[in-house]
Parts: structure tokens; sequence; C-alpha cells
């Protein structure tokens, strides 16, 4: 009689137990959209939608979607394309004349609208009557897939929008590792070349800056390997070809095309930080004269594998990343030296395309002018210290003449080394000549310092500002 009671006991206990289990397992399961559908389900749905509305026999081109992965992107693509040519009611446009709508596209999203009287421009030259794009944007625990549907002939768009909940399939699409978005991103490069082109790596910063860290270089190395892989498309210039393009260039700031240099395309771009992790956007850009957008790439990488390779997106010092607030205040201080009210044209150029030195390089800089001018060279390295290295003496010629690129250090060497971080260099030029040496002394930087330091004393004991003013910015890493 004990063991059947104590039996009964143990099998309620139990059933409890298993209760409660359910109830918590529910508890812990995120709750869902009642219209969210899967991947799967909301491709479908949007064939469904847009296969009997759109007219019978357009020209239709289908591009890349905005996607928080470059799998996610593809997948997506290829299974609507799929579904649209299956339904044999549209003409599918060529792929390859899909690439520079593609870069097209992109460019608007990263501008913040997508804007339908552009759209009908672009897909208008490529012969195209339809265009189907959209996006995939995160909502916390699920997704939104917004498509686009533009009538070039009408000059009107219609869109369809689902909610996505995850799923395995989702999950496996949005977790590629960094290797994989690269490569995904260098093989569509590849792609949007008709035939073997001479490629430099140039800078690749955070958001809106200048400034690059390991993750800029990461990301270098990473192309320059993937590359590799599509020597038929792409040939990776060499440290000489991208040098002696960066001071041609001025930066890629220079219109005209560069004249005697190998570098047919230069792969530029930026990342921002989104959910813990980084948003990296890459852009292929034709070196003549129009800087036409060949192809345009982007992609995350989750927090994840910045940790697991010790990436960060702003530079370090000391061995600690700088904080935002810190980078911020930096970035703020020298805006006077923005060249935004600058006269005429007039810039500062490193030696290197990405802006990334290595401890024991040496730097040179070239500074260019489209007037007579006389310039100063300000230093801030990276604790913030601000120093004048050029003129430092009457016998440094710091006079330039209109249209001349002048080599700066001319008589010394500029060698990096500890600490390690991001450095500044700061110039100002000025219609007449001023007193060698002026402010040559050290100073912290500040918005206040930076100011006071723009003003100079001419030879006539008089305060002169400058007309013209241009920076740089370059980081130092350990070898």
């Amino acid at each position: 009689m004990k063991i059947q009671t104590l039996c009964k006991l143990v099998t309620f206990t139990l059933a409890i137990l298993a209760i409660a289990a359910c109830v918590t397992q529910k508890a812990e399961q995120p709750s869902y959209s009642a219209d969210s559908l899967t991947i799967d389900g909301a491709i479908s749905e949007t064939a469904a939608h847009f296969i009997p509305r759109l007219e019978a026999n357009a020209k239709l081109a289908l591009v890349h979607f905005d996607a928080p992965s470059g799998r996610l992107a593809d997948y997506v693509f290829e299974e609507l394309w799929t579904r649209f040519e299956d339904s044999q009611k549209f003409v599918m446009v060529d792929r390859r004349n899909l690439e520079r709508i593609d870069a097209e596209v992109k460019r608007q999203y990263e501008s913040g609208k997508v804007d339908d009287n552009l759209m009908v421009s672009i897909t208008k030259q490529f012969g195209a009557e339809i265009l189907v794009f959209g996006q995939i944007t995160s909502l916390g625990n699920e997704y939104r897939i917004t498509v686009y549907a533009t009538d070039v002939e009408l000059a009107s768009s219609s869109q369809r929008a689902f909610t996505v909940r995850p799923n395995n399939r989702l999950a496996s699409l949005l977790n590629a590792s960094a290797e994989d978005e690269v490569e995904r991103a260098v093989s569509q490069m590849a792609r949007a070349l008709g035939q073997p082109t001479t490629v430099a790596v140039g800078r690749i910063a955070y958001a809106d800056t200048q400034t690059v860290s390991n993750l800029s270089a990461w990301l270098r190395n990473s192309i320059i390997s993937s590359s590799q892989k599509h020597r038929d498309k792409i040939q990776v210039a060499s440290d000489a070809e991208s040098s002696d393009f960066a001071v041609a260039s001025r930066g890629l700031t220079v219109e005209t095309p560069i004249v005697n240099s190998s570098v047919q395309a230069v792969v530029t771009g930026s990342f921002s930080p989104l959910d813990s992790g980084a948003e990296v956007s890459l852009q292929l850009i034709s070196t003549s004269g129009s800087r036409m957008v060949i192809s345009s790439e982007r992609f995350f990488i989750p927090a994840s594998e910045l940790e697991r390779r010790k990436l960060t997106l702003l530079p370090e010092k000391d061995n600690a990343i700088i904080t935002l607030a810190e980078f911020e205040t930096k970035q703020q201080a020298v805006v006077p030296y923005s060249g935004s009210n600058n006269r005429w044209a007039f810039t500062v150029t490193p030696d290197v395309l990405d802006g990334i030195y290595y401890e024991n390089d040496y730097m040179t800089l070239r500074i260019y002018s489209e007037r007579d001018c006389y310039f100063r060279i300000i230093h801030v390295d990276v604790n913030g210290v601000t120093q004048v290295i050029y003129p430092l003496s009457p016998n440094d010629n710091n006079f330039i003449r209109a249209g001349e690129t002048r080599r700066i250090p001319d008589n010394t060497r500029y060698r990096m080394t500890a600490p390690f971080g991001e450095e500044m260099i700061l110039v100002s030029g000025y219609e007449r000549p001023f007193t060698a040496g002026q402010g040559g002394g050290t100073d912290s930087l500040s918005a206040d310092s930076v100011t006071r330091g723009l003003v100079v004393e001419s030879d006539n004991r008089t305060a002169m500002s400058p007309v013209v003013t241009a920076k740089f910015s370059y980081t130092i890493l350990s070898r």
C-alpha cells in the first residue's frame, strides 16, 4: 500500500514538473506577429502578389535586395528570379546588365531613400520596363521584407511588405562568417567587371569620417585575399602602384582622369555600428573621369565575429579602444580644417591609399594648391597633442606655386612609432608669408586651440587667417 502511494506521488510530481517545464518553455519563446511568415513564405507571397499584376511580356529587371547579410540577399534574389522566370510571363533582363542598376539602387539605399524617378532613369538605360527591388530590415526578433515594383513607362511604383519570423533557414542565411561576406562582395565586384582590371584597395573608414582601424586593415587584407580567386577579372595593384595612385588622385578628390596610372578602379568603403556589430558598405569605383560606381556591396559583421578576431570599429590608444565621446570630440575639434570655405582647390594626401601605417613605416605627404600660397603643417598625435612640424626654421620653404604638388618632408623623415592609434595632419594656407615657426610649441587638441592656431603673424606684424585648409587622418598599427 505504501509502495503504491509512493508511486502515485512520484507520477503526480513528474506530471507537475512536465507541465511546469512546458509552461516555462512557452514563456521563454518569443512571440511573433499573427500575420508573420517564414522567409520562403514571404517570397512566395511576393511572387503571387506581383506576377498577376505586372504587364505581360514586359522586360523585367530584378536586382539584389538590401539585407542584413549578403547570403540572405542572394537567396531572396535567386528565389524571386526563379519564380518570375518560371511564370513565363516576362522577358528577364540579362543578368550581366543588372550590375550597374544594382549598384545605383544600393547607392539610393545608402542615401536613405528610394527615388522612383532615379530608378526609372537608371532602368531605362538598360531597356527594362519593370524594375523589382527591395529591402529586408530588422524588427527586433522579426524582420520585414519590403518589395517595390516600378513601371518605367508609367513612372509609377507599387509595394508590398511582409513580416518574417525567424526559422532555421533564415538563421543559416543570416549567420554567414565575415570571410564569407567579403568573398561574396568580391565575387559580385568581379561579375560587374567586363574585362581584367587593375584594382587598388583604398580607405575603408568609420562612418563618414576618414578614421581607419584594425577592422579597416582586416577588410583590406580579406578583399585582397578573396581577389586571388578572381584573377581573370581582378588584378590587385601593387603597393607601389597604390602609392603612386594615392598621390596622383589626391585622395580621389580630383574629377579629371588620372594620367599615367595603372590603377583602373578602386575599392573604397565605410563601416558603422549596427546591433553591436558592424555594417560594411563597399564600392568599386572607376578611376576614369566619370568616377562611375561599378559595383556596390553591403553586408553585416556580427559582434561575435568582431570579438573573435579582436577587431574594433574605432582605433585603439594605449591598447584600449578610444571612447566614442573622445573620438567625436577629436573630430569636432578639427572641423576648421575641413576645407569647406576654401577659395580654391587645396589638398593634402598621404602616400598610402588606405590610410594605414605600421610600426617603423615612413610617411610622406603631398600638398597641392591651385594658386600660389604659403602653408603650415600641424601634426596631431595619438594623445591629441598638436605641434607645428613645418615650417620650423627659415630654411624651410613653405611657399607652393599654383598647380604645384609639394612633397613633405623635404629635409627629414617621418617615422611611425608607438603609441599606436589615430593621428592627423592639418594644413592651412595663407596669401602672405608669415613668421617661420610661429606657434611651434605643443598644445592639447581642442576646438579653442585649433581656432587660435589658425591665426598666424605675418612678416609685417599683422594677424592673418588662412584662406584655405585641408586635413587627413591615418592610423598606426603594430606589426
